[in-house]
């Protein structure tokens, strides 16, 4: 049976011992940005969300694989996924045994809805070599799906072919977790959730929806969501939203397009830093542009800029070590 454990590493290093980072600990490259769903809470909901639409080319992993060696360290984690669907790029699978075989990161792992998973892709996936699959569910039956996703789901056979990858696994940490809002009005849903998906996976977790995207009415999702936002999705309690925002400081992306970012939740309104075309990722990640964003942060500007100003985000912890405010000013000094 399946431990209940959040998705986030909670021996967590604090941040405040560590920044400035001559290596970003996360490195999210996105293989697609195409999604097969449109999850009511996402920005994929919206047509014209502002975001390119498309896979990843073989050519710009490389590329991202290249610069990568040129880090002095390798990244704690590279994560396969950023605002589309992974499994919607066909070379998913090629595209995480390059990245094993260029010895770039101490962990791969990506996160997927898991619709796209068959046998014949479980297989492929097993043989890739990633080391954790995150299986993010949006319902405990088929209308569930239609709900929240709009789509039509078999969900016997969604389920049947989960439970092969997580028996046929091998070395594969599988985990799953499930929205609270996909379970608040299902009678007994945690206890079903457990039934169905506790048997098939090495973990799983029910993870609450917070404010994430600028353009989504959350109020119609949930009338509580900002104010249950302020103790962050693990519950760490809090008494503000926090002034700074930790995640750039740790965080770097390279999206599908080759556009290089902050990694920021809210993807369409993303910080941009360069591009991996024009420039190489060590210069971006230690250029002028990203070292603004850090300042601007830090010296406690976050509530006058337009897009971070109303962001729950740096509320979203899962230990008091990616607290930064405390150490503000004394963090500022060595940037």
């Amino acid at each position: 049976m399946a431990e209940y454990k959040q998705w986030r590493n909670e021996d967590r290093t604090f941040l405040k011992d560590v920044i400035p980072l001559d290596t970003p600990y996360n490195l999210k490259v996105e293989v697609s940005s195409l999604c097969n769903a449109r999850c009511v809470y996402c920005a994929h909901s919206k047509p014209n969300h502002g975001v390119y639409e498309g896979n990843m080319s073989l050519e710009l992993m490389d590329r991202i694989l290249s610069d990568s060696k040129e880090f002095p360290r390798k990244y704690k984690v590279m994560e396969m996924f950023s605002f589309g669907e992974s499994m919607c790029n066909p070379n998913l699978e090629q595209m995480i045994s390059m990245a094993k075989e260029a010895e770039v990161a101490d962990k791969i792992n990506f996160t997927t809805n898991g619709l796209l998973i068959n046998k014949e892709r479980a297989d492929k996936l097993i043989a890739s070599g990633v080391d954790i699959i995150r299986i993010s569910l949006q319902g405990l039956d088929a209308p569930a799906y239609k709900k929240t996703c709009g789509i039509k789901v078999d969900f016997d056979r969604f389920v049947d072919n989960l439970k092969y990858l997580f028996d046929n696994r091998g070395n594969i940490s599988v985990r799953m977790k499930i929205a609270d809002i996909a379970i608040d009005d299902v009678p007994d849903g945690e206890k079903k959730f457990n039934e169905i998906f506790g048997p098939i996976a090495d973990s799983i977790f029910i993870e609450k929806i917070i404010p994430m995207y600028a353009d989504i009415d959350y109020n119609t999702i949930d009338g509580e969501i900002y104010e249950k936002a302020i103790n962050g999705r693990e519950n760490v309690k809090q008494k503000e939203i926090h002034t700074v925002c930790n995640r750039p400081f740790y965080r770097f992306r390279v999206a599908a397009d080759g556009k290089v970012t902050a990694a920021c939740c809210d993807i369409p309104n993303d910080f941009y830093f360069g591009n991996i075309y024009e420039d190489s990722l060590v210069n971006i990640w230690n250029s002028e542009k990203r070292k603004q964003l850090l300042r601007m942060q830090l010296e406690g500007k976050r509530f006058m800029h337009p897009i971070c100003k109303q962001c729950t985000i740096p509320n979203d912890i899962t230990t008091e070590a990616d607290i930064l405010d405390p150490w503000a000013k004394e963090l500022l000094k060595k940037l």
